[in-house]
């Protein structure tokens, strides 16, 4: 007989990916490797199972200007999360740090210079502009990696108490549009998001 576990009880990975922190393999690497190609990033700037970040989550260091590799660049597959983030493919989250993060790079280093907790643009707000900002940008994405990317940023700014006015992009993205109505242009806009308790806007 299968024992089912209730979600509320087990432990999900909410978000956390597989946060098994183990070392990445040859072969994982080799993978890896192949969707950093995917998404036409330059694979020079990425660092596999680097001994001060292999308990750490994969993540883009604007100082050196290189994105450390770890193991939640694997999706969640223990527990069946269906956790956006959890979904995302490895191109995807590659995607995030380089595509979405690296493109802020000299807004980090402006904010760094005046204070190591400076942050022009929130944190949790950084990280749904770099979701929004990958699938707009990242080349070879498949639309599920596109959808995943866009409900990321959904739940980001949920967990924050706050929603976000799609744009056209992520309409199309998330709803889908008929032929006559694909010819959208992707620009990066302000993302505006409403607060859950005042409904104040901000961009």
């Amino acid at each position: 007989m299968i024992k089912l576990i209730a979600q509320d009880n087990k432990h999900m990975a909410n978000g956390m990916r597989d946060m098994s922190r183990t070392p990445l393999t040859n072969k994982e690497i080799e993978y890896v490797k192949s969707e950093i190609q995917r998404i036409e990033a330059d694979e020079s700037l990425f660092v596999f199972n680097d001994a001060d970040h292999i308990h750490s989550s994969t993540c883009y260091n604007f100082i050196e200007d290189r994105i450390y590799v770890t193991r939640n660049v694997f999706p969640d597959t223990k527990y069946g999360s269906v956790h956006p983030r959890d979904l995302m493919s490895v191109g995807a989250v590659l995607a995030h740090e380089y595509y979405g993060h690296r493109i802020y790079r000299d807004e980090y280093i402006s904010d760094y210079k005046q204070s190591p907790d400076f942050h022009t643009t929130e944190l949790w707000q950084d990280e749904c502009r770099a979701s929004i900002t990958a699938a707009k940008l990242a080349p070879n994405l498949t639309e599920k990696d596109k959808s995943n990317l866009i409900m990321d940023a959904i739940y980001r700014a949920q967990e924050y108490n706050h929603r976000i006015e799609m744009d056209d992009f992520m309409r199309e993205v998330i709803y889908g549009y008929t032929t006559g109505e694909k010819n959208i242009t992707h620009r990066i806009r302000p993302i505006t998001y409403v607060s859950e308790k005042g409904q104040e806007r901000n961009e």
